[in-house]
C-alpha cells in the first residue's frame, strides 16, 4: 500500500508510544503528497496538509528566532506541489523509515523533525532532540473517504 498518492489521506499518530502510559497518544488526519527535491536524502520527500488538503504544514524560522517552528500555511496542497523547488522547501518533509514507524524531517532545516506530546493539548512542533515526552516517530494508516468525517479533518 503506498502512502505517496496524490491525495493520499492518512492517519498520522503516535498510538502504541507508552503501553505504560495510555495517555500518551494523539492521532490527526493529514493528506499526503509526494514532492521530489533536487538534493538526495534518505526517505521520501513528501507534502502534508490538514483540512481537507487546505492548510499545508511548513518548518520556518522566523526573523530573531533561534530554532524553526512548524506552521500552517493556508496553501492548497495540490498548488502547492507545482511550486519551483525554493518555493516547496519549508513545505516538504522527508518521511523515513526507523523499524515500523516513520519520522518526518524538515527539508528546510535538517535535523529538525516534527513531533508530538504525551501531554494532551500541546501543539505538534519540530525540535533536534528526541526523548524528553517529544514522540518523533509516526505511524500512517490509509483512511477510506468513507471514514473521514469533516470533524476528522477540520
Amino acid at each position: 500500500m503506498s502512502l505517496l498518492e496524490e491525495n493520499s489521506e492518512v492517519k498520522m499518530d503516535s498510538e502504541d508510544w507508552g503501553k505504560d502510559e495510555p495517555w500518551c497518544c494523539s492521532e490527526e488526519t493529514f493528506f499526503v503528497l509526494a514532492s521530489h527535491l533536487s538534493s538526495s536524502h534518505e526517505g521520501s520527500p513528501i507534502l502534508l496538509a490538514v483540512s481537507k488538503g487546505e492548510l499545508c504544514l511548513c518548518c520556518k524560522k522566523d526573523k530573531g528566532k533561534s530554532k524553526p517552528s512548524l506552521q500552517l500555511k493556508k496553501k492548497k496542497l495540490t498548488k502547492l506541489a507545482t511550486q519551483k523547488e525554493k518555493a516547496r522547501r519549508p513545505f516538504i518533509f522527508y518521511r523515513a523509515k526507523v523499524g515500523s514507524r516513520y519520522t518526518l524531517e524538515s527539508a528546510a532545516h535538517p535535523g529538525w523533525f516534527v513531533y508530538t506530546s504525551c501531554n494532551s493539548g500541546e501543539p505538534v512542533e519540530v525540535t533536534n532532540r528526541s526523548g524528553e515526552g517529544k514522540l518523533i516517530e509516526f505511524s500512517f494508516h490509509q483512511v477510506s473517504k468513507s471514514e473521514t468525517s469533516p470533524s476528522e479533518v477540520s
